[in-house]
């Protein structure tokens, strides 16, 4: 195998438009080598292939647990991104965890090929997966499908690389034929299947395979908690977490906005538990400086991802943005009140495929959801886009008011 992709990849230095001869011929290499035949005896090998960010990691942990159950004896090894490894160095239900920079990957197509070849041959090639499977659906999962590709493994499951086109009509068949070369099994999740995680066990479920459960876990230890317990030492009322990050900025809430509301809701017997990165520095500061004291535990930037999922476990409330943060506190059950910035009279157009909050709700717990009424004009006039908002910083979103964030805590409450 070796030899075969270094004379491939030394062609495609000049002649890189034999791309597609090449994957023809690595087919047949792989048949060759013996890497797509059935194994009959043995323990068997499951690569799981997850290359996106920590929010959707965390959705992901009900799925890593339904192929766990489904099969309790395999060898299975988890490929995530290098900032998602903490979130999963815990999970009881794989026996690895590899990571791989995605972000690094080169835009040109050999370049690109090549270092997931490198990859696979250090890290994957030896292992001889019975299969991969491919939960992410949405946008920018090609390099997965490469990987579970050029892995060797013999079944490749999951959704192709464009799976929303099953939402706006029936795809041609030139556009599924990458992805029917690279996957053994391309599956479509049905229409019912519009929140994300509901697409990654519908991926088990077009298997044959039964879910047990659908919740969703968090992965951290005994020490995480202690550390957790001990930040949270000396916070008087209830706690509240309080989520001003997000993924991409539009879904940012501005936090000179936020203080108003925040302001009125401190006079209740809580305190504000504001959790990020250094990206939020700044503005959990702001928010810091401008409360009353010993109403703000200020912890962004101060604590590991891990430590943070238990400070998350520990608490009463989560109010803030759609983001990974919020995606812990769902997981840990705690009730939500939660600002997207998606338009509610777009709510039902092609809801698996553009509505952000309609993929991405908080998942089994009790909330609280506010959004706009109507994407703002500039908005409106470009047309559709996921979550309905084509700015660069936080606009549609703007539009809910300080009031309506007092108003929904005081609903959540009384849930």
């Amino acid at each position: 195998m070796e030899k075969f992709f270094a004379e491939w990849l030394a062609r495609l230095e000049t002649e890189p438009e034999k791309l597609s001869e090449l994957l023809l011929a690595a087919e047949e290499e792989f048949v060759r080598a013996g890497y797509r035949e059935k194994i009959f005896a043995g323990v068997e090998n499951i690569l799981i292939v997850r290359l996106d960010r920590i929010g959707d990691m965390f959705l992901t942990s009900g799925f890593l647990r339904e192929v766990r159950a489904n099969f309790p004896r395999a060898r299975i090894t988890l490929v995530c991104m290098p900032q998602v490894f903490s979130v999963v160095e815990l999970c009881p239900y794989v026996n690895e965890v590899l990571t791989f920079d995605r972000n690094a990957l080169s835009p040109e197509m050999p370049v690109m090929f090549e270092q997931i070849v490198t990859f696979c041959r250090e890290k994957l090639w030896r292992r001889r997966f019975s299969m991969a499977l491919l939960p992410q659906w949405g946008a920018n999962n090609f390099p997965g499908l490469l990987m579970a590709w050029l892995s060797g493994a013999r079944e490749r499951i999951g959704y192709c690389h464009k799976p929303y086109i099953s939402w706006v009509g029936e795809p041609a068949p030139a556009e599924m034929a990458i992805d029917n070369f690279l996957l053994t099994k391309n599956v479509v999740s049905p229409r019912s299947a519009v929140a994300e995680i509901q697409k990654y066990y519908y991926l088990l479920t077009a298997m044959g395979l039964p879910i047990n459960q659908d919740n969703v876990e968090l992965f951290y230890g005994a020490a995480d908690f202690l550390r957790a317990r001990e930040l949270l030492r000396g916070v008087a009322g209830k706690k509240v977490i309080l989520g001003i990050g997000a993924g991409d900025p539009n879904r940012k809430y501005p936090a000179e906005k936020f203080l108003p509301a925040l302001k009125v809701l401190a006079a209740k017997d809580l305190c504000f538990v504001i959790v990020g990165g250094q990206a939020e520095l700044d503005d959990a500061n702001f928010i810091e400086h401008n409360l009353p004291r010993g109403k703000v535990l200020n912890l962004a930037g101060k604590t590991t991802l891990r430590e943070t999922e238990a400070v998350i476990a520990q608490a009463d409330y989560y109010v803030g943005t759609d983001s990974g943060v919020m995606h812990m506190a769902a997981a840990s059950k705690v009730p939500c009140l939660v600002l997207y910035r998606e338009a509610q009279d777009k709510e039902d157009y092609l809801p698996g495929a553009f509505s952000e909050y309609g993929r991405f709700p908080p998942w089994q717990t009790k909330s609280v959801i506010l959004r706009p009424d109507h994407q703002l004009p500039e908005c409106e006039a470009k047309g559709e886009t996921y979550g309905w908002c084509h700015s660069d910083e936080p606009h549609c979103i703007t539009q809910i008011e300080p009031q309506e964030i007092v108003d929904g805590f005081a609903t959540l409450e009384g849930l």
